[in-house]
């Protein structure tokens, strides 16, 4: 197995609110996995869905902001395949 180890990418972004300047830290796809407890491909996944709040394409790479929650998670978990019935079959 390899592992890549990937430097910690720091954005800055300046956004102006009423009492001053709030300076928002990204955090990379593989931190905010660590973070969450979920795989790198899966927060890739969450990001393309646009499921993650804040969530920016810098070049190929997914940024995500240091205070974004962890969406549900959407999947089906009971394992019950809803599947449309097929008149013209009769299943």
């Amino acid at each position: 197995m390899h592992l890549d180890i990937v430097p910690q990418i720091e954005y800055n972004t300046v956004r102006f609110r009423r009492k001053g300047v709030l300076r928002v830290r990204y955090l990379s796809t593989f931190e905010v996995a660590e973070k969450w407890g979920i795989s790198p491909r899966r927060v890739g996944v969450l990001c393309c869905q646009n499921r993650i709040p804040g969530a920016q394409q810098a070049g190929s790479r997914w940024i995500i902001p240091e205070d974004a929650e962890k969406p549900a998670d959407a999947r089906i978990k009971s394992g019950k395949y809803i599947k449309a019935k097929n008149k013209e079959r009769g299943t």
